[in-house]
């Protein structure tokens, strides 16, 4: 009995002296501030790893050969939405999804694993000879007639070759 007094004064003298009502004021300001940035941190948290998921999910469908890019994308969008259901993420919809997915596919972009259109090289119809001329093309900004350059003599060719270069500047006030 004698500590439920004591507990009962206490209460008393912070109520009385103003401190309880500072204390509850403080408790509730760090409440409205402190509930808003977890819950930012924490979906930050929960955007990177659907960002990781992502990249992975794009890795694995970049190496498939029978889809096209299009398909790759759905089914990638699909898979991302999935994993984000089974991880209790319920603010990743199919449109955050796409977001991702292609965030993610242009980062494989930037690291150089884009493999889902392998680099060909077209095999040479034309004799070396002809291919050493250079070859206009419909998106240069230069004037066809700057672009074709008359055929020279292989002797011509040799002794441009043979011309002494100059490597030093020279000095006009020396």
């Amino acid at each position: 009995m004698e500590t439920f007094k004591q507990i009962t004064d206490a209460f008393n003298w912070l109520q009385s002296t103003g401190i309880l009502a500072s204390l509850a004021a403080l408790l509730y300001a760090i409440f409205k501030v402190a509930v808003p940035y977890l819950k930012t941190h924490t979906k930050n948290k929960q955007f990177q790893v659907m960002e990781n998921v992502a990249l992975t999910i794009v890795t694995k469908f970049a190496t498939w050969v029978g889809m096209s890019k299009s398909d790759r994308q759905k089914a990638a969008v699909q898979e991302l939405t999935n994993a984000a259901k089974s991880a209790g993420y319920a603010w990743v919809t199919p449109e955050i999804a796409s977001a991702i997915i292609e965030a993610a596919y242009q980062q494989l972009k930037k690291l150089g694993y884009d493999n889902h259109e392998p680099a060909t090289s077209p095999e040479p119809t034309e004799p070396a000879e002809k291919s050493a001329t250079p070859v206009q093309t419909p998106t240069s900004s230069a004037s066809p007639a700057a672009q074709v350059s008359a055929p020279k003599s292989e002797s011509a060719a040799e002794a441009a070759s043979q011309a002494p270069k100059i490597t030093e500047k020279s000095d006009p006030n020396a």
